[in-house]
């Protein structure tokens, strides 16, 4: 049984493998509403929602799935913003790969799906924030 707080971190150390990628220091909800949020390569990890599987619930095991999303931010330059789009959705692909990878150390039998991704640019034009979406599957 893994809490929502490890399957979290879990996540949140996953992306940390992919170069020059670090948490921002606010909660998720707060991520791009403040500008300190917004930094290139900064990202958060956000639990948004928990469902029941609707398989039997015994006390100590409950199956549930959980829908993760990883929010990063990449600064685009204004000379070069097509090459920055371009490196943020590269960026895009190796943090879902990484998140993709085992979680045997955290929960046996913890499964990660990937969802979606969307991508977001201000009418600055000075960054976009991408939002990848997942769903994992664990115990309570």
């Amino acid at each position: 049984m893994a809490t929502f707080a490890q399957v979290r971190q879990a996540v949140q150390n996953q992306v940390e493998t992919v170069a020059g990628y670090k948490i921002v220091p606010f909660p998720p909800q707060y991520f791009r509403r403040i500008t300190n949020t917004i930094s290139h390569k900064g990202f958060t990890v956000d639990m948004q929602t928990t469902n029941d599987e609707g398989e039997r619930q015994r006390r100590g095991t409950t199956y549930v799935s959980s829908t993760c999303r990883v929010l990063f931010c990449y600064r685009l330059r204004p000379k070069d913003i097509i090459v920055d789009y371009d490196a943020s959705m590269t960026d895009e692909q190796s943090i879902i790969t990484a998140v993709l990878q085992s979680y045997q150390t955290v929960q046996a039998g913890m499964q990660v799906r990937y969802n979606r991704s969307t991508r977001d640019i201000p009418d600055s034009m000075d960054f976009m924030i991408t939002t990848l979406e997942f769903t994992i599957l664990h115990t309570l």
